[in-house]
């Protein structure tokens, strides 16, 4: 692909999308590349639409009524674009597609999130739990998507560094009443020497060296699976090191019982290896 995109402004309140035209001291800070470059400029959606996995012998697990929106750098919205290319992987294997996220250097692009999730298996139906992520802040790092060297699905990598407000686990849903797990000041990314708050992207998984898979498998015994991971580093490679801060664990009843635990702190992570079933 080649192809220069100044930059695509898509606003999308209530998901409606518009193109907007942009000035020319924008333009003029957009560099070419090869490539896609694009903007999520206060972005915004929501709607009750739901993914539902099913499992072959019975049992689910669902994801729905998603909404999401960013402000965004209201003096520079389109000199830090998303930047979308494709990539050769060598060898034979199939070529890479990349996306990029913006450096976002001033921490001024800035995400709210929040949707519901649901799991029917082993005789449970749990329904209108929520996941509610505030202040959600990334600090460059990306996507990679290929086809895996060996087998079916899909191979990927991550790379990121995330500052994050405060992440909720509700199980009665977004109700303001009810009992909540409360992660707050929450910070990932590459492990430092000194162990303080992290300033690069940590690579979590990487397409060539040690790509993560998801994919849909069955055993020798017949029994079907949607299985995610991550596969070992290559031969003579240490799997990178990242950390995980939380400024504070809490508890939150309606009931008055709140409990805060306080701060943890992981200094360094290293992936080597991660495998996930999820099977009725």
């Amino acid at each position: 692909m080649r192809a220069v995109a100044a930059a695509i402004l898509l606003s999308a309140p209530a998901l409606a999308a518009a193109l907007e035209p942009l000035p020319d001291s924008a333009l003029a800070k957009v560099a070419g590349r090869d490539g896609m470059s694009f903007n999520l400029s206060n972005f915004a959606m929501s709607g009750n639409a739901e993914l539902r996995y099913y499992a072959p012998g019975g049992g689910s697990l669902g994801v729905g009524n998603l909404a999401a929106s960013r402000s965004d750098n209201t003096d520079a919205p389109f000199a830090d674009p998303y930047r979308l290319d494709i990539s050769a992987a060598g060898q034979g294997r199939a070529d890479i597609i990349n996306i990029a996220f913006p450096e976002n250097a001033a921490g001024r692009e800035v995400w709210q999130v929040a949707y519901d999730f649901g799991v029917n298996a082993g005789g449970f139906d749990v329904r209108n739990g929520s996941v509610i992520l505030k202040d959600l802040v990334f600090y460059g790092g990306g996507l990679q998507w290929s086809t895996p060297a060996v087998g079916d699905g899909l191979a990927f990598g991550l790379a990121t560094r995330i500052e994050l407000g405060s992440l909720t686990l509700a199980p009665n849903g977004r109700a303001a009443t009810g009992e909540a797990m409360v992660l707050s000041n929450v910070k990932i990314g590459a492990a430092t020497a000194d162990g303080s708050a992290p300033t690069s992207p940590w690579r979590i998984a990487d397409v060539t060296s040690q790509a993560g898979i998801f994919n849909a498998r069955t055993d020798a015994a017949g029994n079907s699976s949607l299985h995610i991971g991550v596969n070992w580093p290559d031969a003579g490679q240490a799997a990178p090191s990242g950390t995980l801060q939380i400024g504070n664990i809490g508890f939150r009843s309606d009931a008055g019982a709140n409990m805060d635990l306080g701060s943890s702190r992981i200094g360094a992570i290293q992936l080597q290896y991660l495998d996930v079933k999820f099977r009725q």
